[in-house]
């Protein structure tokens, strides 16, 4: 039986879709064909949106692990779950964790902006925004964070700024290869930005879609992490108007205190986080 020996953990609309790409590429890597597995975090759960409820269906994902010296998978819901860090710790004690994070106003926007994408919002922007939102709350980093610090090694934490990811992919890439035991001098491809924020063109148009897509997925389950859905919804989509700058500065101030202590704990400068 092979389990995991590292996860990307997320945090969620940070890069995680584009990383787990990338590392995918590399012969000595094996990710798990489902991103977003979400078994530590909603482990027995029964719930039709968490694709794994099983023990034994979590260990089939890595039944194609041959000779790779890095076996993984992506969740960025690992990051924000009350319960993930320690179910981890005691499943894959020598585990390597990979987290990705971003400008906690940018994040919590581009979660809003998928949220429309899919059909699961419908406020307005300064509406959704608020503290309390699970758009909001999810940036809040450094207690999050702390649960995988109190629990393993820092050595085996492997921090990621997405502003360090989008400015020179293959660097940070290879860094990852490193961490992970492979051979970093691998050419990874990193042409493609996957997953990048976009808006419908006409909401209605793009529920009676999404709708569509969400039966086929259920009639052929196969159709899921296949690509289909994106490309079928494309045409529909359009780049999203920039945050507006008030809310911006409200958001920024909510989160000040939580950069500062999150700096502090991994080490990092994120003044340029504070800048409206």
């Amino acid at each position: 039986m092979t389990l995991p020996n590292f996860l990307v953990i997320g945090a969620g609309k940070s890069g995680t879709t584009s990383l787990y790409r990338y590392l995918a590429q590399h012969p000595d890597v094996f990710m798990s064909a489902i991103k977003e597995t979400n078994w530590f975090a909603y482990e027995g759960q029964r719930d039709n949106r968490y694709p794994i409820r099983t023990r034994d269906a979590y260990e089939r994902l890595f039944d194609g692990v041959t000779a790779e010296r890095a076996v993984g998978e992506a969740s960025p819901q690992y990051l924000k779950s009350a319960v993930a860090a320690e179910r981890i710790a005691a499943a894959l004690p020598g585990v390597r964790l990979v987290v990705l994070l971003r400008d906690p106003v940018d994040r919590a926007y581009s979660s809003y902006l998928h949220s429309l994408r899919e059909a699961l919002e419908h406020r307005g922007v300064e509406e959704a925004l608020q503290p309390g939102s699970r758009y909001v709350e999810m940036g809040l980093y450094h207690p999050q964070l702390s649960r995988y610090f109190e629990r393993f090694e820092r050595s085996r934490i492997k921090v990621i700024l997405y502003d360090d990811l989008v400015a020179n992919p293959a660097a940070v890439t290879r860094d990852l290869y490193a961490f992970l035991g492979v051979d970093e001098n691998f050419p990874v491809n990193t042409s493609t930005r996957h997953n990048a924020a976009a808006v419908p063109r006409s909401m209605i148009l793009n529920r009676m879609l999404v709708k569509i897509v969400t039966t086929f997925r259920r009639i052929v389950p196969s159709l899921k992490n296949t690509g289909i859905a994106v490309r079928m919804k494309r045409p529909l989509l359009r780049p999203p108007e920039p945050l507006p700058p008030s809310i911006r500065r409200r958001l920024t101030g909510y989160f000040r205190d939580d950069i500062a202590r999150t700096g502090e704990l991994i080490g990092r400068d994120l003044s340029r986080w504070l800048t409206p």
